[in-house]
């Protein structure tokens, strides 16, 4: 166990800190002090730590995307994330939420992402309810071949039970009893549910030119 934490405590000593322990080099004797001598140029304070792709914020909610495939809630560790039978959309329990980021890779629809938005506490739970934050900034796409996954049946397999027409979120499932069925790519937005109530597992996920 020793030689194991040697090698950690000597690396530590040339690392450079994550985050920076206090606004100058050292702990000054009189924090108000170094404030008032940086304001007249005498010394400079260390900028704060940049909000960047490690840090994640309160959950964002586009809820005129959400398709209500309850996938986040299935893979949310906290419990945060609520479903609204009546409007079939979720809530978000800020107050629970640990911001593991689970629900954005999971939502299929790109409803759910993480904001820069950290400073949520409150003494009223209520208040820390996510509704709807309205549609996300999107960034401009950089050129590249875009994908999408989509779910396809496998016809030789299917037997036209219509379970996974009947749980579609978008309705893109078409079909006979007991006849294959079909799934419009143009309209899927992979969410799986149709895979999960196959009988036949019949239902694969696929990669498709968006």
């Amino acid at each position: 166990m020793i030689n194991r934490i040697v090698p950690q405590l000597l690396k530590q000593l040339w690392e450079k800190a994550f985050t920076n322990p206090f606004p100058v080099t050292a702990m000054p004797d009189s924090l108000t002090e170094a404030l008032k001598k940086s304001a007249e140029g005498e010394i400079e304070l260390n900028m704060p730590v940049p909000v960047g792709d490690r840090f994640r914020g309160a959950i964002a909610y586009d809820r005129s995307a959400c398709i209500g495939c309850k996938l986040c809630i299935k893979v949310c560790p906290a419990n945060a994330t609520e479903y609204v039978p009546g409007d079939k959309k979720i809530i978000i329990h800020n107050d629970r939420c640990c911001f593991c980021a689970q629900c954005v890779e999971v939502c299929p629809v790109k409803c759910l992402s993480s904001s820069q938005d950290y400073l949520i506490s409150s003494y009223d739970r209520k208040a820390n309810i996510t509704v709807d934050t309205g549609k996300p900034v999107v960034e401009e796409a950089d050129g590249g071949e875009q994908k999408k996954t989509v779910c396809r049946i496998d016809a030789e397999k299917c037997i036209g039970c219509t379970m996974c027409a009947r749980g579609c979120p978008v309705q893109c499932i078409t079909g006979q009893v007991k006849v294959p069925h079909v799934i419009d790519e143009e309209q899927c937005v992979g969410c799986g549910k149709c895979a999960e109530v196959c009988p036949k597992s019949a239902v694969s996920t696929v990669e498709v030119e968006g």
